[in-house]
């Protein structure tokens, strides 16, 4: 006469719910640290086993059947395998999915002269999220994981499925940036579970705890930049001459509309350099005192720098020269009349303008 018998588990919530608790507050820890790694943007995959215990908490529940009492017996411990693959999007957050096969537990049932032992074993298909707090670039870590679960439990050859969930801790050492091993242990919420049955008061519910070890591989790591190759540059100068009766109305420092446009117009002239350089230099013809055309020169020259700064270019210099050098040289000596003197001299009456910098060859 075959008889299936089933177990009544009692629903225990309190150790997960202190276990949940424990884990948020290490995540609040993981998110406020800032810690350097070099792992994100890869793929961890990982096998392993250990050591698979069960969590039944009506071992000695009474089975009154056919006048007869039946005394519940499980074997607890067993060993459970481990297959995944994650994601690793940042430093400290990793998506998972994984594989456990937990077997070698037994639920037995016994009286005065007889008795029945039964293997069982689960599967459990996990998806996780891994939050970790990483120590070094190669990606050694502490983590905590929680996610569902779809279980499937095997005894006395009928199959049951359901969801559940999974809570683990963890640490990880890697040897390099793609070797490491892993330890941790995982708590399956709802492991096993068979609907209500005869001679039972309510669905059966198994936990399972996984203590485990694994060796895994990371790969994906993105290829370093290569550096980007400057375009091949060299130094060059550019030396604007503007007019100074152009800038300036005569024996003046205001900058004139005309002026601000000679300005605007080197500006252009220099926008293919890299970091460019600017200095301005004033000059004036020879006519009057040397500290008047050394007052006037360098009034000039600030009058220029200024138009650059009110365009967003900082000026390296703004130097009032005075007369020196001459443009003319002589040319003017023999020339007769002011104005005739005055138009002859033009040419020394001058804001010089040096721009250095990289021109960029493509």
């Amino acid at each position: 006469m075959n008889i299936i018998l089933v177990i009544q588990i009692k629903m225990v919530c309190e150790p997960m719910i202190k276990l949940v608790n424990y884990l948020l507050i290490i995540s609040s820890f993981i998110f406020l640290s800032n810690a350097n790694a070099a792992r994100e943007e890869t793929w961890t995959v990982g096998a392993g086993g250990g050591w698979a215990h069960a969590f039944d908490h009506k071992i000695n529940d009474v089975y009154h059947i056919w006048n007869t009492d039946f005394y519940r017996d499980l074997d607890k411990n067993g060993y459970g395998l481990k297959v995944y693959g994650e994601r690793n999007f940042k430093t400290w957050f990793s998506l998972g999915l994984g594989y456990n096969y937990i077997n070698g537990q037994h639920i037995g049932f016994k009286c005065t002269s007889c008795g029945i032992k039964e293997s069982y074993h689960t599967q459990i298909a996990e998806l996780y999220g891994r939050f970790a707090y990483p120590f070094d670039e190669q990606g050694s870590d502490v983590f905590f994981k929680i996610g569902p679960t779809y279980n499937w439990f095997s005894f006395l050859g009928e199959t049951h499925s359901n969801w559940g969930g999974v809570a683990g801790v963890g640490a990880q050492y890697a040897f390099n940036k793609n070797w490491s091993v892993r330890g941790g242990y995982d708590y399956f919420y709802k492991a096993g579970k068979i609907p209500e049955q005869a001679f039972t008061n309510g669905d059966i519910r198994i936990d399972e705890g996984l203590l485990y070890v694994t060796v895994q591989y990371t790969f994906g790591e993105p290829s370093p930049k290569a550096p980007v190759k400057s375009a091949a540059s060299n130094k060059v100068t550019q030396l604007h001459t503007m007019n100074a009766d152009i800038l300036f109305p005569f024996d003046s420092y205001k900058l004139s509309v005309e002026g601000k446009k000679a300005v605007s117009t080197v500006m252009q002239s220099a926008s293919d350099l890299e970091n460019p350089e600017f200095e301005v230099y004033g000059y004036t013809d020879r006519m009057g005192s040397d500290t008047y055309n050394q007052t006037l020169s360098q009034n000039r020259a600030d009058a220029v720098s200024e138009e650059f700064a009110n365009n967003g270019v900082t000026v390296k210099k703004a130097e009032g020269k005075g007369k020196n050098p001459s443009v003319t040289g002589n040319k003017c000596d023999a020339v007769k009349g002011r104005i005739n003197v005055i138009k002859c001299l033009q040419p020394d009456r001058r804001v010089e303008v040096l721009v250095s910098g990289q021109k960029v060859t493509k």
